[in-house]
């Protein structure tokens, strides 16, 4: 009888609640930084489980792993049957200030090295799920990647690199690849633009176009600079790989937390439809100011946005 109530459940499109446990790992010690990853695990589920990989905001100058305004999404995730994995990564622009170099090139510099430290961080973190999927009940082929500002920035260029990589990513299997990405406000550094050399996983991607913190189109110089969600929905578009992209006209950096507290019904929904490979082409337009407003910024203006 309980089987037959499960099944109609499933079918019927229930979310099924389990007890939520949290456990505390170190996954590595990098330049004296010892790394930790928080699992909140769905204790009670008799199949393994999908994952979500999240890496904190936080400009890459600080931020908390478990940050408050996270939990939402992670108690409702986890207690809907899918695993929840919070990590460390170095914040290699701590105590950065802009206004003690005379022009963009080092700064810039500076950005891109603690987005690769961020990434590989992230990476090792990754490998160390994936070495312990068994032992914590989580299917290795359903693990996905999710960040909020500059963690959405860590896992957007997570997922390009492993699409641009031809010979894989050290410590992590040749062919592994996330079974998608969720990005609250995120970007990718790439020069000369978007180009994806190996289909990349079905997004769900947040942000307002009035995003001053993170660019919502692009911030380049010469072409070389950060592509936000804007350009990524369009290369992933003219990529034919389906994707959800919803878009706050008049909102700025709030949409790097607001999802969390808001929509985890829907992050839920793609970790589903992913599951099942139902994910459907999706844009939504949401209106929350009218009028005029600034969608146009600089390099400058989101490095003093973020560093001042």
């Amino acid at each position: 009888m309980k089987k037959i109530i499960s099944i109609l459940l499933v079918l019927l499109g229930v979310q099924m609640c389990y007890a939520v446990k949290k456990q505390t790992f170190i996954y590595d010690i990098a330049d004296g930084d010892t790394l930790r990853l928080d699992l909140y695990r769905a204790a009670d589920a008799t199949k393994p489980t999908p994952a979500v990989v999240f890496a904190f905001g936080g400009g890459f100058a600080s931020g908390s792993r478990d940050y408050e305004a996270y939990m939402p999404m992670f108690n409702y995730l986890a207690h809907n049957g899918v695993s929840v994995i919070s990590v460390d990564y170095r914040t290699l622009l701590a105590g950065f200030k802009p206004s003690a170099y005379t022009s963009m090139s080092p700064i810039v510099d500076r950005m891109i090295n603690a987005i690769t430290c961020a990434v590989s961080d992230y990476f090792r973190a990754t490998g160390y799920v994936l070495q312990h999927a068994a032992e914590w009940n989580i299917n290795p082929s359903l693990i996905f990647a999710s960040g909020s500002s500059a963690g959405a920035i860590t896992v957007l260029q997570a997922e390009y690199e492993l699409c641009n990589t031809p010979t894989g990513i050290k410590g992590l299997p040749a062919d592994f690849n996330f079974a998608g990405v969720i990005s609250f406000a995120g970007a990718i550094f790439s020069e000369g633009g978007l180009d994806w050399k190996r289909t990349p996983a079905p997004m769900l991607l947040f942000h307002g176009d009035a995003d001053s913190n993170v660019p919502f189109t692009e911030a380049t110089i010469s072409d070389d600079g950060l592509y936000g969600s804007e350009m990524i929905s369009k290369s992933l578009t003219g990529a034919g790989v389906k994707h959800w992209f919803h878009v706050f006209k008049g909102v700025n950096h709030y949409i790097a937390i607001y999802p969390m507290t808001n929509c985890s019904g829907e992050i839920y929904d793609f970790i589903r439809d992913v599951s099942l490979s139902q994910v459907n082409m999706v844009r939504t337009v949401e209106t929350v100011k009218e009028g005029d407003y600034k969608t146009e910024f600089t390099l400058q203006d989101f490095i003093n946005a973020n560093y001042k």
